[in-house]
């Protein structure tokens, strides 16, 4: 077992709901502008340009409602599930859609960052389900892994999803992070490594299925980068303490066993963020200081050996979200977390005396620059009064949800 021990400096003090219901800013994605994923093919038969239908067979036909609101409906009662495939592949993004769906109408869901392999399609699905199940807005992994995420323990995401009328779905998809809202109700906020980018998909199921779709719309914000800062060919992006305090050996750096220290020559950036550090530790403690734990605030990780091995180094994964950062070593998450960190912050990596550790690399993976320019811009935007002290992110959107 891995144990990581937490030090919290200069943290301040937990507040109290009244003094939450105050001014704040709204999540930075609320007011992204929209575009509509695709539209309408010239003939009501044809496909838009560069679609295609993966597996089935299944009918995909598009009409115009009364409104004037484009329709995609999915039809089929075929042994193999059925795609809408895009021909583009997407990144991070914000993907908003609302589908009707009897109580007997079968099962559905709409892949994200997905692959087409021949007449399958793998990847994320965000589930659709009619059925007394009701995980609708669950996440699925389809042709793969199964249930990644689903809504078994969201008892309101469950209640939230209505047979037989129009429901909303939201999913945003930001780096290794997917989270859902069925009808403005938070349904999934999941982690996965897995997958960054991919296509979208919309399913009929296997067996009998009819579902419908309508202002399918989505905010692009591109593919994320991941920058190198210290391995075999480069360190860069560190300064190490005392100069000779790290060797290169077999592609690794061996820090010293008398200590050594490395700090980062840029401040982490205050964005979404994964940074990512491959170590492998024999023995003693590696230390990871983020911010100012004099005089704070700031924390420090201390992780003792063994982690990993020479065939197969140990990762730690350090997270940053706007609302929250999470740590993560060899998968497991560090229960309970470390509080967020307001604005860019140093880090550094150093070890005690008589600890055997090597560095094998450190990597940043980094938001586009369209999604930088929206969170700069929410920064920059005037405070609003919430008199929810529960910080509920439901917002008023543009489509109306009518059966």
């Amino acid at each position: 077992m891995i144990q990581v021990f937490l030090v919290l400096l200069g943290t301040p003090a937990t507040s109290s709901a009244q003094e939450l219901a105050t001014e704040v800013r709204p999540s930075w994605w609320v007011s992204l502008p929209t575009t509509p994923l695709f539209t309408a093919p010239a003939v009501g038969d044809d496909l838009p340009k560069g679609w295609s239908v993966v597996g089935g067979p299944a009918k995909f036909e598009f009409t115009t409602d009364a409104k004037g609101r484009l329709e995609l409906q999915g039809t089929g009662s075929a042994p193999r599930n059925a795609f809408l495939a895009s021909p583009a592949s997407y990144g991070d993004f914000l993907l908003e859609f609302e589908v009707f769906i009897e109580k007997d109408g079968g099962n559905s869901g709409v892949q994200i960052r997905s692959t087409v392999d021949g007449s399958r399609m793998f990847g994320y699905q965000i589930e659709i389900d009619p059925s007394d199940r009701a995980w609708s807005a669950g996440l699925y992994d389809e042709g793969r892994r199964g249930w990644i995420a689903s809504l078994e323990d969201n008892k309101d995401a469950q209640e939230a999803f209505a047979p037989g009328a129009w429901n909303h779905y939201r999913i945003l998809a930001v780096g290794p992070r997917i989270r859902t809202w069925i009808n403005d109700v938070p349904a999934v906020d999941h982690l996965d490594f897995m997958d960054a980018r991919g296509r979208f998909g919309f399913q009929v199921h296997s067996g009998r299925c009819d579902v419908r779709w309508r202002n399918i719309r989505i905010a692009d914000l591109g593919e994320r980068t991941d920058v190198k800062m210290f391995d075999a060919s480069q360190r860069s992006g560190f300064h190490v303490t005392p100069e000779g305090g790290v060797s290169l050996v077999d592609g690794g750096w061996v820090m010293d066993r008398e200590g050594a220290r490395l700090e980062s020559v840029e401040p982490i950036q205050d964005v979404p963020s994964v940074l990512t550090i491959s170590s492998t530790i024999g023995q003693g403690l590696l230390f990871i200081e983020m911010g100012d734990i004099v005089q704070g605030p700031g924390y420090s990780l201390k992780i003792p050996g063994p982690l990993g091995s020479s065939e197969k180094p140990g990762v730690i994964r350090i997270l940053r979200f706007l609302d929250q950062l999470r740590v993560l070593v060899d998968g497991v998450p560090l229960v309970p977390g470390p509080p967020d960190i307001d604005g860019d912050f140093p880090l550094s990596i150093s070890c005690g005396i008589g600890t055997d550790v090597v560095i094998h690399e450190i990597s940043i993976n980094l938001p586009s620059s369209t999604e930088s320019m929206w969170i700069e811009k929410m920064r920059k935007s005037s405070p609003v009064r919430v008199d929810d002290p529960k910080g509920d992110s439901k917002t008023e959107r543009d489509s109306e949800v009518d059966p």
